[in-house]
């Protein structure tokens, strides 16, 4: 018997015991792997209800125009599960982060309110991402994720894309620790040069962590592999989708200032999370790379790590 089976849908490896207790269903996506009779428990509900969506699938375009372009749909399309899970997770953090700096003051300080939203990011944006790219990988087969099978993903991969992402900043901070000492002058574009490699290098460990289920000292070097060869479609792609979220951001804090909402902390909490769920568009991008990426000139997926899913 196999050790793992592969799900269809979002390619995700899985153990016997994940598919005996769902029945030949995956657990992230409800895409059916096996028949339920090779699996304990067949009384369970198939993966498919009755008057489930199908959608046509999507491949991934060649050229990183091509890529912004199939990420803003994708993102107009899935705007409400999207839309779902930023507002569960950001809306009340946002706001209370808006209204901690209008109370104590600490919009006074620059740093602060980068410090705070930096926390905020760190331990709940994971869960909103790991949401995201399960859907994606989903609709990419042609499947509409519903909202809870998203969520209760998100919630599953919160702890390992938390403790990856932790790994990435702290290696990246390591390696650019010069640019924290003035007096090197010059000499500093040492340290950031090797810093933005390794930004490029590790820009698809989300989705190794939560899609490949690559262990999380594994996932750098997983987003290594997959970056390889397409470095500049990273940069390419990230700067684009970068220069499309400012001019958002642009349009939407000068619609802000006009409508009167930049003095209330509440509406200036709403307005953060907004941009949030545009900002989803970075993710988007990234991950049409990691599709890409994963499959090779006859539609063969890439090597990846043989080790336990849940291992640390």
């Amino acid at each position: 018997m196999p050790r793992y089976w592969e799900c269809p849908s979002c390619r995700a490896l899985l153990t016997r015991e994940r598919l005996e207790a769902a029945a030949g269903v995956c657990p992230y996506c409800d895409a059916r792997v096996g028949p339920p009779a090779d699996f304990a428990d067949p009384d369970a509900p198939p993966a498919e209800p009755e008057g489930a969506r199908r959608l046509a699938s999507i491949a991934v375009p060649a050229t990183i125009g091509g890529k912004l372009a199939t990420a803003a749909k994708l993102l107009v399309e899935q705007l409400p599960l999207i839309a779902g899970v930023v507002l569960l997770f950001k809306l009340p953090t946002n706001t209370g982060l808006e209204i901690i700096l209008e109370r104590r003051g600490a919009g006074a300080h620059p740093l602060a309110p980068i410090m705070l939203k930096f926390v905020v990011e760190l331990f709940f944006d994971p869960v909103a991402t790991a949401a995201v790219l399960v859907a994606l990988a989903g609709r990419m087969s042609g499947r509409a994720t519903p909202f809870p099978v998203a969520l209760r993903a998100g919630l599953d991969s919160w702890w390992w894309l938390f403790a990856a992402r932790l790994v990435k900043q702290l290696t990246i901070m390591a390696v650019g620790l010069g640019l924290l000492f003035p007096e090197l002058g010059p000499a500093r574009v040492v340290f950031a040069i090797p810093m933005l490699v390794l930004v490029v290098r590790y820009a698809l460990v989300d989705e190794a962590v939560v899609l490949d289920h690559t262990p999380v000292l594994e996932s750098r070097r997983r987003s290594s592999e997959l970056v390889t060869g397409r470095a500049w479609q990273v940069v390419g792609a990230g700067f684009g989708s970068l220069v499309a979220l400012l001019f958002l951001a642009q349009l939407t804090g000068q619609w802000a200032e006009r409508l009167g909402l930049v003095e209330d902390p509440l509406a200036r909490g709403l307005l953060v999370t907004l941009f949030d769920v545009l900002a989803v568009y970075n993710t988007i991008v990234l991950f049409l790379i990691y599709w890409e990426a994963r499959s090779g000139p006859a539609g063969e997926i890439a090597p990846r790590p043989t080790l336990e899913e849940d291992s640390f």
